[in-house]
């Protein structure tokens, strides 16, 4: 619980960082060097105390839409990598509803099932594991503050910039034979685990996406995977 504690506190005074820091940098920027592709500038709305585009239905993110994500991950960090593996990467799946045009609330839930061969002195030997993992996440969406603050240098059509804070548990079932518990650490259990990550996603079509996600994720350093909308 004191970690879950120290997460939260830390996301609260990033996202403070955020508020207080962006209106500062906006002030010293020229704003007639911005010219925006994707909305009528005449049209503002504040955010974090910036005037931003007024986006509508070109927001892909806007409030109300609905986001269905399936993803792979790479670089474990809650699970072991030691001799050769056999098996897919953990896979998740997680949906993600925007309940403001900025922040979204979600679920998510994934598995991994693999077998490891090692050897153990000149024997080798084979330990299986399954694992489930899941939890509620809420993502930040940042595409259009990114504009505001550098100039308008991307598509909010084409490209969403985010970050994702997670928190949930994890679960090992190891199968492996008594005389090799010694050789690795197979112990079974339930788990508690939070995650951040910064994320990229390139929108091809307004309904699809494909992202890519990096940090300390729910599973492995390196996340990636598609998107589909079903809402809005």
């Amino acid at each position: 619980m004191k970690n879950y504690r120290g997460f939260l506190t830390a996301f609260i005074w990033i996202s403070m960082l955020v508020g207080t820091s962006f209106p500062i940098i906006v002030k010293a920027i020229d704003h007639s060097t911005f010219t925006s592709s994707v909305a009528n500038p005449g049209r503002k709305r504040d955010f974090l105390g910036m005037n931003l585009p007024m986006l509508g239905n070109k927001w892909p993110h806007k409030s109300g839409s609905l986001w269905i994500n399936m993803s792979a991950a790479k670089k474990y960090i809650i699970f072991p990598e030691f001799g050769s593996q056999k098996g897919l990467p953990p896979m998740q799946i997680s949906g993600d509803y925007s309940f403001d045009n900025h922040w979204a609330f979600g679920v998510y839930y994934g598995f991994f099932n693999a077998t490891y061969t090692d050897s153990y002195g000149s024997e080798a030997y084979q330990s299986h594991i399954k694992s489930n993992f899941g939890g509620v996440r809420l993502t930040f969406h940042f595409a259009d503050v990114f504009n505001n603050t550098f100039g308008e240098v991307i598509n909010v059509k084409k490209w969403d910039f985010y970050s994702t804070a997670s928190i949930g548990w994890y679960s090992f079932r190891w199968q492996v034979a008594p005389k090799y518990v010694e050789k690795q650490d197979f112990s079974d259990g339930s788990f508690g685990s939070a995650s951040l990550v910064l994320g990229a996603k390139w929108i091809p079509h307004p309904k699809i996406g494909i992202f890519l996600e990096a940090g300390k994720g729910t599973a492995g350093m390196i996340s990636f995977g598609v998107s589909g909308k079903i809402m809005k």
